[in-house]
């Protein structure tokens, strides 16, 4: 039952970690890690659009520095070790603050690396999910 403090039809609730995960599995979706299973989580498929200028923030490249070492410098798809970029596995947007959390503010295991193709191949066939935290 839709109330008057639900979201927008294009999000879907989620009242437990476990439901998530059942939802993440059943569309194809990278596996979160979620630590808090008392939240609500809301999960829009519509994108919050482009980080921009943040992603030549020094926090942003010292970040993106950790994720490809941690990756040995390949793709964690296809191993190729052009045109390499860190991608963000889900976007969190933190309602109490009315903001998205920062790109270099996401734990190691919400980013990946991936080669430019296989970056653009997965953003035409999976949204990345945007998780609303309350």
């Amino acid at each position: 039952m839709i109330t008057p403090n639900d979201p927008p039809h294009h999000y879907l609730r989620f009242k437990s970690d476990q439901l998530y995960r059942r939802y993440v599995q059943e569309n194809g979706s990278t596996k979160p890690s979620l630590t808090k299973p008392q939240e609500q989580y809301w999960v829009s498929d519509k994108s919050h659009g482009s980080y921009g200028a943040l992603l030549f923030h020094p926090d942003w490249k010292a970040k993106r520095k950790e994720i490809l070492q941690r990756d040995q410098y390949r793709c964690i798809h296809c191993r190729s070790d052009k045109d390499l970029q860190v991608h963000h596995r889900q976007y969190h947007f933190i309602a109490a603050k009315q903001r998205f959390r920062l790109p270099w503010e996401y734990p190691g295991h919400l980013l990946i690396t991936l080669c430019e193709s296989c970056h653009s191949k997965g953003h035409h066939k999976y949204k990345v999910p945007t998780i609303i935290i309350k």
